[in-house]
């Protein structure tokens, strides 16, 4: 057989050709790695103490920027923070208070809305501003965020302890929100570490055992024994008309209470309520129960609308979310109880936002025979508050002073506008960072030559009593060896479909 030799179409390479080729594909590599660098989206604006988790930027934001950790409706605030922080940081022995709070876009099912996070935060920077005006050493405000739900706390946590040393000179820690099991253990850890804590909507009477926390709002079991009172009125007013419900026997309260153990707050405020009201004499008749940690709890209170017309009560006491509770009174507005029958739903401070009260399905409940009368941690207009204890003898314990530099026009800059005045997270992120000021103040020392440091402050925090109180815009701050504010103020207010109107303080 003839050998037929077919020809190589492939091009020849020679061993240089190659190696030059290579160093073109290299060269031409790096020079598309350096453009994709050069046009990346900052990760956390490249800020050193924020860490991106489950997308969310945790940590501590950089004092002398305005990152609003994506949420647009934060970037006004965080703008008067920074302008606020160039301020301070002029006063080569400044410190810092830290305003730890979840920061990042919400899941659907968060219990705390954007617009409540905001008003936190303008109230906390208007208490600073007051201070940097005439005090010092001057104080920069830490904006520190701790994921939806307070889930990634540890590494912010952990950047706030890096914080106590110089430059930042950390000295307490505020904020925190929501008394959930997350938001405990960032407190027990940064407690353990001999930061001085005061926590602002924090309620749970479970918090009296964190050694070095104080809490301006009223404590939950107070806020019980208020709601337990009120309760009794309306039964004592009812029983006169001697008619029992469509579910017969004799009447008392029915409990609405979440299965959630991790939520501090409700799981304190039922107890709590249960037993203040026992105490009357008021019998608990029944309890409801919800899971907060399940994806559509409308479908659990659809299911109990009609238990719930059926009590031979009118008056129940809802120990949830503000969330939880818009999707009942949604529930019982898609189907009422028999036309005349008005239910009284009573509950504590955590209420719907303004955006779920604007809902038709919640306007159509309240239009449908139910009252929601809740305890507020401050009244939703401040100096009608104030006329309320003035008129029975008692505007010792609200400051007008106080409620004048948190409301007027003085500092334009750090002004509040309509909602967050009367918004209570405003009013007591507000009081939570002027006690952490009162603390600064008091741990000063002319005679000593050094910066204040943390341990400093924290010799102080059981002195803000009696003639050391501070005269917050909720009311007269007198804190306990326990860290609860000593008879506090405690509105009652009704949720309307024209808003919020105030009952009573007590």
């Amino acid at each position: 057989m003839t050998r037929v030799d077919i020809p190589d179409a492939r091009p020849r390479w020679s061993r240089r050709r190659v190696v030059a080729l290579c160093s073109v594909v290299a060269v031409l590599a790096a020079v598309i790695t350096a453009v994709a660098w050069a046009v990346r989206e900052p990760v956390c604006d490249d800020q050193e103490g924020l860490v991106l988790v489950d997308d969310q930027c945790i940590g501590v934001a950089d004092p002398t920027r305005a990152f609003d950790f994506d949420r647009p409706a934060l970037r006004d605030v965080m703008e008067r923070i920074r302008k606020q922080n160039e301020i301070a940081a002029r006063d080569p022995e400044h410190v810092s208070i830290a305003v730890l709070l979840t920061l990042t876009p919400p899941g659907a099912h968060a219990i705390e809305p954007v617009e409540q996070v905001e008003h936190q935060l303008k109230g906390a920077v208007r208490a600073q501003a007051f201070y940097n005006v005439d005090d010092s050493p001057k104080v920069v405000l830490l904006p520190a965020n701790a994921g939806e739900g307070f889930t990634h706390w540890e590494p912010a946590v952990g950047e706030l302890l890096r914080r106590r040393g110089a430059p930042d000179r950390l000295v307490a820690v505020t904020g925190f929100g929501q008394s959930l099991a997350p938001a405990q253990a960032a407190l027990e850890v940064l407690s353990e570490n001999q930061v001085p804590l005061v926590a602002s909507t924090m309620t749970s009477d479970a918090l009296r055992e964190v050694d070095g926390l104080l809490r301006p709002a009223p404590s939950n079991s107070r806020q019980a024994g208020v709601a337990a009172l009120k309760a009794k009125e309306i039964l004592d007013a009812d029983a006169a008309r001697a008619v029992p419900g469509p579910g017969g026997g004799k009447p008392g309260v029915v409990m609405i209470t979440d299965k959630n153990e991790d939520d501090g707050y409700s799981v304190n405020l039922a107890a709590e309520f249960r037993e203040q009201v026992g105490a009357l004499g008021i019998e608990v008749l029944k309890t409801m129960s919800y899971d907060s940690r399940l994806k559509d709890i409308r479908v659990t209170f659809r299911g109990d609308q009609a238990n719930i017309c059926y009590a031979s009560t009118r008056v129940f006491y809802f120990a949830g979310r503000g969330t939880h509770l818009s999707a009942l009174v949604e529930a019982l507005g898609d189907k009422p109880c028999e036309k005349g029958r008005e239910l009284v739903i009573l509950t504590g401070d955590d209420s719907p936002s303004d955006e779920q009260a604007a809902e038709d399905k919640f306007r159509a409940g309240l239009a449908g025979g139910i009252r929601i009368v809740q305890t507020d941690l401050s009244p939703p207009d401040l100096r009608e508050g104030y006329a309320v204890l003035a008129g029975k003898g008692d505007g010792d314990r609200m400051s007008p002073k106080a409620i004048e530099d948190f409301t007027g026009d003085e500092l334009p800059d750090y002004a509040l506008d309509e909602a967050a005045r009367r918004d209570d997270g405003t009013v007591l992120s507000y009081d939570a960072v002027l006690t952490a000021l009162a603390l600064v103040t008091k741990a000063v020392d002319p005679d000593q030559r050094k910066p204040l440091d943390h341990r400093e402050v924290l010799k102080v925090i059981y002195t803000l009593s009696d003639a050391n109180a501070v005269p917050g815009a909720s009311g007269r701050l007198s804190y306990t060896s326990e860290g609860d504010a000593e008879d506090k103020v405690v509105p009652l207010v009704e949720r309307t479909a024209s808003g919020v109107v105030l009952v009573d303080v007590r």
